[in-house]
């Protein structure tokens, strides 16, 4: 006889991520830092035994990956939610915009920190963008998991983005395909990276690549295709996959990099955050212990660039030599720093490319 809570389970290992950027490397102060770099294609992992199979197949630079989303639950194959990583403690909050499961201090009862020594799961009111901890640790992320019918191995394929107008694709688009044929899964599609342009909060336009579900089939093939049976490969209310959030994303791009044009001055006599900047002619203020908001202003600049949590340590150590109790001038040189970093090759040919059509 089966086992019960065993044998009628089905499972599906990972087989690899795909990445929608690039790691590149900045020399700061002599010393080289990596960060997180958004590209128009999608990125494989050079580490798989399958890349060989998967740029054979698809190419190097591939901008459609030809799919199949092997379950009908949208919490397994596009998991989409609020969430919060550390380096070192993994996933430590996971929200809907209403309530959240939070890994947090016993003592102090904030988020779970460096310095934390004992912590308890503790389900809390979710914040969502209104959260203080949101483009900080936390933000929206949609985990990807589907089939690759044409690259050899049985198994799950993910991608994670935290790019809002890509997860408004992918759900517009599976929404429209289970109107059509009555189910998301097993059917042939293409996951691209299109351009599209996007409006920045102050009104600015500029293009970004995101993701998309489609397909080449005709309405017409497609309400065709309804009529005839298909075989159930996979058992959809059965079949388990990756859990999608179980590790740090790599390369999730900040959602900075859509919806805030990156290089963007504050007004002149204001900083990001709309204090009061020193006036020329007046004296600088004398140097003091660095305020919360001071270092959250660093670290939110230093995401909008693309660093990750890892990058914006070693920009900290690389730029002060300190690995905490940093003092304004610390900050001021980490300022200095974002700023000099700020422009790279490919934003000042996309300058030079709106002046020509200007």
């Amino acid at each position: 006889m089966p086992i019960k809570g065993l044998s009628e389970t089905r499972r599906l290992p990972r087989l690899g991520k795909i990445h929608l950027g690039v790691k590149k490397t900045k020399v700061v102060d002599g010393r080289e830092v990596t960060f997180p770099s958004a590209v128009d294609h999608f990125v494989f992992p050079e580490d798989s035994l399958l890349y060989g199979d998967l740029v054979k197949v698809f190419g190097e630079k591939p901008k459609e990956l030809r799919i199949l989303i092997p379950v009908e639950d949208e919490e397994r194959w596009c998991s989409q939610y609020y969430r919060a990583y550390s380096q070192t403690r993994g996933l430590i909050c996971k929200g809907d915009g209403d309530t959240a499961l939070r890994l947090v201090d016993v003592r102090t009862g904030a988020l779970v920190d460096h310095k934390t020594a004992e912590a308890v799961l503790k389900e809390v009111r979710c914040g969502g963008r209104d959260c203080p901890d949101y483009e900080q640790s936390c933000r929206e992320i949609m985990n990807l998991q589907f089939l690759l019918p044409e690259i050899p191995g049985l198994g799950i394929w993910q991608v994670d983005t935290s790019s809002i107008n890509s997860i408004r694709n992918i759900n517009s688009a599976a929404d429209l395909v289970k109107r059509i044929y009555g189910r998301i899964s097993m059917i042939p599609l293409s996951l691209t990276i299109e351009p599209q342009e996007v409006q920045d909060p102050e009104g600015k336009r500029r293009t970004v690549h995101v993701l998309n579900l489609r397909t080449n089939r005709t309405l017409l093939e497609m309400m065709e295709t309804v009529t005839k049976p298909t075989p159930e490969m996979l058992a959809a209310g059965d079949t388990e996959l990756p859990v999608p959030d179980d590790e740090t994303p790599e390369m999730v791009i900040p959602q900075a990099q859509e919806e805030k044009v990156i290089g963007s001055q504050p007004p002149t006599g204001e900083t990001r955050r709309g204090r009061k900047a020193p006036q020329k002619g007046e004296s600088p203020p004398r140097d003091r212990e660095a305020t919360q908001d001071e270092k959250r202003e660093i670290v939110q600049a230093a995401r909008a660039q693309g660093k990750s949590d890892e990058q914006i340590r070693d920009m900290f150590y690389a730029v002060t030599g300190k690995k905490g109790n940093w003092l304004l001038s610390d900050i001021e040189k980490l300022r200095t720093s974002l700023q000099e970093e700020e422009k790279s090759p490919e934003q000042e040919t996309d300058d030079f490319l709106k002046e020509l059509e200007g």
